[in-house]
């Protein structure tokens, strides 16, 4: 009898206890190319001794909070926001861009406005290329054609920018690539990444040629963690659980460790 009650009381416990703290599994999905510091490493492998300095930031995140575990794919970028569209996948880190809204949940206000304070990162992204291209940038506003060729990566949100400036683009498979063209001089451009929060850094490799990047940065984003429809309408506050952690994390140092490991 002693051992019923015993055995009773424990299954009372884990009923009121045990699923409490049931975890919500969380599908994070990112890119399958080397886009440094955020993402090391090509194909589908996810690296275990540096496993990518987003990775690592929502690997702390699933740490520290009971209620997610997140489990991470890699697929090229487009079809992880397809997938994103489509529930296949519940999350990804991306900056905004009009339209986007419409198939992903970002951190917003009541008046519908974009929440930074939440923001995974603060990027800036800057033009690079030699001192000449430097000096015909400045005056730029004389040439009526495509004066410049840069090479950018397929599917990075700047292209549409760089298309309303005097550039013909070259659009390549990898951001290593485009680096790999403007070293060679095929190109007199590109974009890298400049500036974490207001600290100036840089992952362009080859330092032989004087590429130099062209200050203030063309672009500063924030990297927002952002849900599919379905895993927000499903786990809302979850979610918000997760954007008020990452609000007071500080990244940035995440980032720059891993820029200085490819040095």
């Amino acid at each position: 009898m002693k051992i019923r009650t015993l055995l009773y009381i424990f299954v009372l416990k884990c009923i009121v206890f045990c699923n409490g703290v049931t975890a919500k599994e969380l599908l994070f999905c990112y890119e399958d190319k080397n886009a440094a510091p955020l993402f090391l490493g090509v194909d589908k492998a996810i690296p275990i001794d540096q496993p990518e300095a987003s990775v690592e930031v929502l690997s702390l995140l699933d740490k520290a909070i009971d209620g997610v575990e997140i489990k991470f794919v890699r697929k090229p970028w487009r079809r992880c926001l397809n997938d994103l569209e489509f529930n296949r996948v519940n999350a990804v880190i991306a900056s905004y861009r009009t339209g986007r809204e419409n198939v992903a949940v970002y951190p917003v206000d009541e008046q519908g406005k974009l929440q930074e304070e939440y923001a995974v990162s603060e990027f800036g992204s800057c033009l690079i290329g030699r001192y000449k291209f430097h000096k015909e940038w400045e005056t730029r506003e004389v040439f009526q054609n495509k004066a410049f060729t840069i090479a950018i990566p397929n599917g990075y949100g700047l292209n549409s920018a760089l298309k309303e400036e005097p550039f013909f683009i070259h659009n390549t498979f990898s951001k290593s690539k485009a680096f790999e063209l403007l070293d060679k001089g095929v190109v007199q451009a590109s974009v890298d990444l400049c500036q974490v929060d207001d600290l100036k850094v840089s992952s362009y490799p080859y330092k032989s040629k004087n590429v130099k990047p062209i200050y203030p940065p063309y672009e500063t984003s924030h990297g927002y963690l952002v849900f599919s429809k379905k895993f927000y309408e499903e786990n809302s506050t979850l979610s918000l659980e997760m954007w008020q952690w990452l609000s007071k994390f500080e990244s940035a140092p995440v980032y720059i460790k891993y820029l200085q490991t490819l040095k």
